[in-house]
């Protein structure tokens, strides 16, 4: 139902009280003969604030909008009682002009002819607002018996969710003892979890802040971390978008290539390393293999793509017709004793 009302109502409502006031403050001495219908008026205007200033959003339904109604229709006596005072304004009021009889006469005629419709406002004011109080309360009740029913279905959820989650716990498997070890933990936090909504505050607040104390601990060690990876970060503008060849030499040697080279780069390369040195001959001569660490019997070849990560080693060929002579063709090693291995090799 709508009632037809704004903000505006309000406004207008307080603006005829301040004048009704204002002429009594004048026109009767309300401090001395109007002084409980004065305060009526302070208090019916005290009333509407509260009732203009009442949220529109989550608190507006018919409820609201009768209350605030009922308060405004107080407005038409009130209208009615200022006309009949605006006429005895300009003899009693402020700018009074007349003779000083003149004035006492209109006055006791105002006194005696208006005594009982004041009364009668009065009357109405008491009534008024003790109507508009009594709304009110019963609107707060409303509110407090619905934020009441909103915090039992709040605690049916938690205590439904609470069931559920420990009917999951239960039927998860308890077979290993680190799965156990979990669940045994997250069973007793969801006990202590339930002691809380029951009411035992100091046996969670104690649990919480081991958890807590737990978290913050973890948290300083991540950051510790984070900070080192951060003050180790490496320049990126002289690395590569993606992971390097790593290549071990016929002496040992490690070093990387970008896995943009090919074969042939490769080679080059190991030409321009073993251009003199140990080595050298055989190199020149092509003496050699490429092959991959983790499987020795896959040959790198022309064809080979050389992909991101993987790991080359290279192998000088010894010529086995040197093994006759009894001393270790490795250069530089000069060993004569020799043992026989399986598959017909021979280790110095």
């Amino acid at each position: 139902m709508s009632y037809g009302f704004s903000v505006g109502d309000f406004i207008a409502v307080g603006k005829l009280i301040a004048d009704i006031t204002s002429s009594l403050q004048t026109t009767g001495g309300a401090k001395s003969e109007y002084q409980e219908l004065v305060r009526e008026f302070e208090s019916l205007s005290a009333a509407l604030r509260h009732l203009d200033r009442l949220d529109h959003g989550a608190t507006h339904s018919s409820v609201v909008d009768s209350i605030k109604y009922a308060a405004l229709s107080c407005r038409y006596p009130l209208e009615d009682f200022m006309q009949k005072i605006e006429k005895y304004d300009k003899s009693l009021g402020i700018r009074n002009q007349s003779s000083r009889m003149k004035a006492v006469s209109e006055k006791l005629r105002w006194t005696f002819g208006h005594g009982g419709e004041i009364r009668k406002l009065q009357m109405y004011l008491n009534v008024h607002i003790g109507t508009i109080n009594i709304l009110l309360m019963e609107h707060g009740l409303e509110r407090m018996d619905l934020n009441s029913k909103k915090v039992d279905v709040n605690a049916q959820q938690v205590r439904r969710q609470l069931d559920s989650n420990t009917a999951i716990l239960e039927n998860l498997d308890t077979g290993l003892s680190s799965q156990t070890s979990l669940l045994r933990n997250a069973h007793s936090m969801l006990g202590s979890l339930y002691s809380f909504v029951r009411g035992d505050v100091q046996t969670s607040v104690q649990h919480f802040c081991r958890v807590i104390n737990e978290v913050c601990i973890s948290t300083k060690q991540i950051y510790a971390v984070v900070l080192d990876i951060r003050d180790n970060l490496l320049d990126t503008r002289w690395t590569y978008f993606q992971a390097c060849v790593k290549v071990e030499d016929a002496l040992g040697v490690f070093f990387s290539i970008p896995a943009e080279c090919d074969y042939y780069m490769l080679v080059t390369i190991i030409e321009r390393k073993f251009e003199t040195g140990i080595g050298a001959a055989d190199v020149q001569s092509g003496n050699y293999e490429l092959c991959l660490t983790q499987k020795r019997s896959e040959l790198i070849t022309a064809e080979t793509k050389l992909m991101p990560g993987i790991a080359i080693t290279m192998a000088i060929m010894i010529n086995t017709s040197t093994a006759s002579y009894g001393v270790c063709p490795m250069p530089g090693c000069g060993s004569t004793k020799a043992s026989a291995t399986v598959g017909g090799a021979f280790v110095w």
